[in-house]
This record gives C-alpha cells, structure tokens and sequence, in this order.
C-alpha cells in the first residue's frame, strides 16, 4: 500500500465535515466552521488545503464543493457508513467470513446486534422465534443449519397459517430437517404456498421475514445462532434479497 496515498486519504477523511459543509453552495468560513463543529483556524487552514487540492472553489461569496470535490466526498461518506456498519457488525463478522456480508456492511449502519449471553442462554432463539411469529406475509431465505425447536415450531405454525415461503438450504441442512422434523416437512411440502430448494455452498445465511432480515452467526462447533443482526433498512433487505435469488437460481427444487 503506498503510505502517501494513506496519509493523504487520512487528511481527506479529516477535512470531510469541512468539504461537506460547503456542498450547499457558496459557503463563507463563519458558516463553514459552525456547521463542521470546527474552530475558525482549523476552516481556514481546511479550506485552504481543500482548495489548492482542487475540492472546493473559492468565490467572492464563499467556498463551493467543485466536481472532484463531490466526488470525494461521496467516496469519503461511503467510506465511513462502511466502517460504521462494521462496527456495528463486528460480532456476527467473528462468525460469518463472507465477502457478499463485508462489502456491504454500509447497509448495517442501524442493525440491531444480539450476542449470546450466558445469562439469558436463549435470548437470540427467543429474538427469533418472536420474529417469525409476527410474519404475516412471506418468508424467504438461505440456510446452512436447521433452526431450534423454539424457531422450527414457530416457523410451522406460520406456515400453516398460509405464509409464503421460499428457502434455499443445503443438502445437510435439508437432511438435519428431515431427521428431526419429518412428519411436519413433509405436511408442509404438500402446501402450494412453500418451496424448497438444494444448493451447494451458499454464500452466507440470509433470512426475510416480510420487512425484517436477519443474518445469523453460528458458532462452528455446536451449530447454535450467537450472534445476529436484524435490520428494516430496505436496501439491506432488497441486498439479501438479491442474495436468496441468485441461490435460487442454481439450486435444484424439491418436490
């Protein structure tokens, strides 16, 4: 990595506010500095920097964000709602490794995180099972593990309320579901308002529940959820969406 494009990028992000609080247009550096949080000298000495670099432009009314400017500043506000969602993230990114999940973490900004916590051993199945009792619409997901018993019944008992479901799963998740819940699968099988599908290695774990999506983190020995992020955002839930129909599209139907 060159250390000068580093310490140049660092610079950047520390002029941001600066940059940005000219973006409505012509902006004197008494306005500058209020809306950047900043002092008088350090708008000076950014304004000054920013404009030899060719950011902004300095007018008789004021400073105004150039076109490279804005370019800038776009890059340097992805940047930093990238590094807030993974963050916010960091417990279920311990567990899921995936590329699709660490590029777009920018889409987590807001996600409620859950850990395990050994006083409250079931608070995450709890989460969940709360979750996909108020689904009222359609469920539509990936999974390499099978839910537990809390999660399954509650995940039954929506289905036969006519529930849509859709879900991508592997073949050993598939099987653990048929060794534990064979008579309940096969009844929901038989609805016209259920499909299941097999793949071969999934990207990462993806679950919609009407508005909500949920992304688990299981823990490589026992198999149990602990950690979870569920978000409402509608681009995290359009994103995972895009996720369960690109599995769908190469997996194989069942039935």
């Amino acid at each position: 990595m060159d250390r000068d494009a580093v310490v140049d990028a660092v610079a950047l992000l520390q002029r941001a506010p600066v940059l940005a609080a000219c973006r409505g247009g012509p902006t004197d550096r008494s306005t500058i500095a209020e809306r950047a949080g900043v002092s008088r000298a350090t708008a000076y000495r950014a304004t000054n920097a920013l404009t030899e670099r060719g950011l902004l432009a300095r007018g008789a009314d004021g400073y105004r964000v150039t076109g490279f400017g804005r370019a800038v500043l776009t890059h340097v506000e992805s940047f930093e709602e990238g590094m807030v969602g993974a963050r916010r993230l960091a417990p279920v990114l311990a567990r899921v490794d995936a590329p699709e999940l660490v590029s777009n973490t920018h889409l987590f900004t807001d996600a409620t995180v859950l850990t395990a916590d050994p006083s409250a051993p079931y608070r995450i199945d709890q989460e969940i099972a709360g979750i996909v009792a108020d689904t009222s619409r359609e469920m539509v997901g990936v999974t390499t593990t099978f839910g537990s018993p809390t999660v399954m019944e509650r995940t039954y008992e929506v289905i036969r309320s006519g529930v849509a479901v859709e879900w991508v799963l592997t073949r050993a998740a598939f099987e653990g579901v048929l060794d534990q819940y064979a008579d309940g699968h096969g009844e929901l099988m038989a609805m016209g308002t259920t499909a299941t599908y097999l793949v071969e290695d999934p990207p990462l774990d993806v679950a919609i529940y009407d508005d909500t999506l949920v992304i688990p983190g299981y823990d490589g020995e026992s198999g149990t959820v602990t950690a979870m992020a569920t978000t409402e955002d509608p681009d995290a839930v359009a994103w995972a969406r895009g996720v369960f129909e690109a599995c769908r599209e190469r997996a194989d139907r069942l039935g």
